[in-house]
């Protein structure tokens, strides 16, 4: 069996990954997903607030709420 990338790793723990805000093909979240997703993230200590960026995954999360298929590393959504 082969060992999975870190990507791959990564990817199914997000549901995405940074370098899917490039590609033209994967889905835009709604902007009331979007919404709803950044108030769980403003109230969850793991992000910090400043840059809204997540201790867990690193990610910007302004710009990872966007994308449909992204997972909250953590569970939260």
């Amino acid at each position: 069996m082969t060992e999975k990338s870190k990507w791959q790793q990564y990817k199914e723990k997000n549901g995405t990954t940074p370098l899917d805000l490039l590609n033209p093909h994967v889905k835009i979240a709604t902007d009331d997903i979007k919404n709803n997703r950044m108030q769980i993230c403003y109230s969850c200590p793991e992000l910090i607030k400043l840059t809204t960026q997540c201790k867990q995954c690193g990610c910007l999360m302004k710009l990872k709420t966007k994308l449909e298929e992204s997972k909250c590393p953590i569970g939260k959504w």
